[in-house]
């Protein structure tokens, strides 16, 4: 890796580390792979807000940082920052052209803090495992345009389960989408603003779809193109 490239990764990093934090949601990298011996890093502001039968919360802001690598011509693997959380994972590639189509999968810790959180209501708190599988689709119009979207499975775990909150309860399942307008304006940088939303598939104690998660963001890719 060249050395501004180097120093640019680690300003990307700490701008991440530095800002606030909420849950991460966001896909932040597209169905077509890095390609092998490459690395592609990125930065995303976002908000994230939930919607539930017991539940309303309006946007918390949220920046992240990204770095993914090829490790092969189909396989590239990643790691995601943002103030208090870390989320690793690897992604391969089916179908590549006009139409790119991946499986990606991806583990993490965050740590949450919530206001309606029960428990000691001087430690508002949570501390969450989240494993996602999505499975990305991109279509390129041209170039310089394309459309990404698709479908992602969560599974959430809350490690506190004496202080579990209206949103994040002690475990649950849910199913997701993303959508997303890659553009490129060079040949080594791109912006992909995009929108995920989630609803819960199974819960402990609330019924199917009964709570509406949703994160809107806006990336910025450099390198790995």
């Amino acid at each position: 890796m060249k050395k501004h490239q180097t120093y640019s990764l680690l300003l990307l990093a700490l701008v991440a580390l530095f800002l606030n934090a909420c849950a991460s949601l966001t896909t932040m990298q597209t169905a077509a792979v890095v390609p092998e011996g490459e690395v592609r890093w990125a930065i995303a502001a976002t908000g994230t807000g939930a919607d539930g039968a017991h539940v309303s919360s309006s946007a918390e802001p949220n920046f992240e940082a990204s770095i993914r690598y090829g490790i092969a011509d189909n396989v590239d693997i990643g790691l995601k920052l943002d103030l208090l959380g870390a989320q690793v994972g690897a992604k391969y590639q089916f179908v590549s052209g006009t139409f790119d189509l991946s499986l990606g999968i991806e583990a993490g810790y965050q740590w949450l803090y919530s206001r309606d959180t029960g428990g000691d209501p001087d430690d508002p708190s949570t501390h969450l495992i989240a494993i996602q599988l999505p499975l990305m689709m991109e279509y390129h119009f041209n170039p310089y345009v394309g459309l990404a979207f698709g479908p992602k499975l969560a599974g959430l775990l809350v490690l506190d389960t004496d202080k579990r909150s209206d949103v994040w309860h002690d475990y649950g399942l849910y199913l997701g989408m993303m959508i997303g307008l890659p553009l490129r304006l060079t040949e080594g940088v791109w912006f992909q603003p995009e929108f995920n939303i989630y609803t819960n598939l199974y819960d402990e104690s609330e019924n199917y779809f009964s709570t509406a998660i949703w994160q809107a963001g806006l990336s910025v890719f450099f390198g790995g193109l």
